[in-house]
């Protein structure tokens, strides 16, 4: 189990702020509503010393993990926290510095996204901007968006299809890999 400690001062309002995050309490722990997130996570508030225990599995996906760092994020800003992610390691970016899921997180997100979209230059991939389907064909680079906090996005992307090459573009284009060669 991977876990982060939230230190706050004072009176925070600690309930009504994890039921807003979906937490639902039972004998005296939070817990996250599986059914709305395909996985678990627990708080524990220990009032003695203001401090929120979160405990989360080391075997989530990258969207489960995004979706943490978001409610920490949360956390931090409604009860005012600070918040000691020492014993939540998720990598390493290219300079070998660790990441956590919130100390470094912007520059992990950042670093692997980048990663996964240059290994799917040259690869048979799908263009979507939201739902819908722009193009289909071989990704020959894409752009990613400039001053993004902890999302990337792609904003322009070029394939090679069957009508030739096409250059797609938008706010949030979302590559993804067919598998198809």
């Amino acid at each position: 189990m991977l876990e982060v400690i939230l230190t706050y001062k004072g009176f925070q309002p600690i309930f009504e702020t994890l039921r807003g995050l979906q937490f639902k309490y039972n004998e005296g722990v939070y817990v996250l509503d599986e059914q709305t997130t395909n996985y678990t996570a627990t708080i524990i508030n220990d009032t003695s010393i203001n401090q929120l225990k979160l405990q989360f599995s080391k075997e989530l996906s990258f969207e489960q993990y995004k979706h943490l760092h978001k409610i920490i994020k949360i956390l931090v800003e409604k009860i005012q926290a600070k918040v000691d992610d020492h014993q939540a390691l998720m990598g390493y970016l290219d300079n070998g510095n660790e990441a956590y899921i919130y100390h470094g997180w912007s520059a992990w997100v950042q670093f692997l996204e980048g990663a996964k979209h240059v290994s799917m230059e040259g690869q048979k991939v799908q263009v979507y901007d939201n739902q819908l389907l722009l193009g289909e064909g071989i990704l020959v680079e894409s752009t990613k968006a400039e001053n993004t906090n902890d999302d990337f996005y792609i904003t322009q992307c070029k394939l090679i299809t069957r009508n030739g090459e096409q250059t797609y573009t938008g706010d949030q284009l979302k590559i993804i890999a067919t598998g198809e060669f």
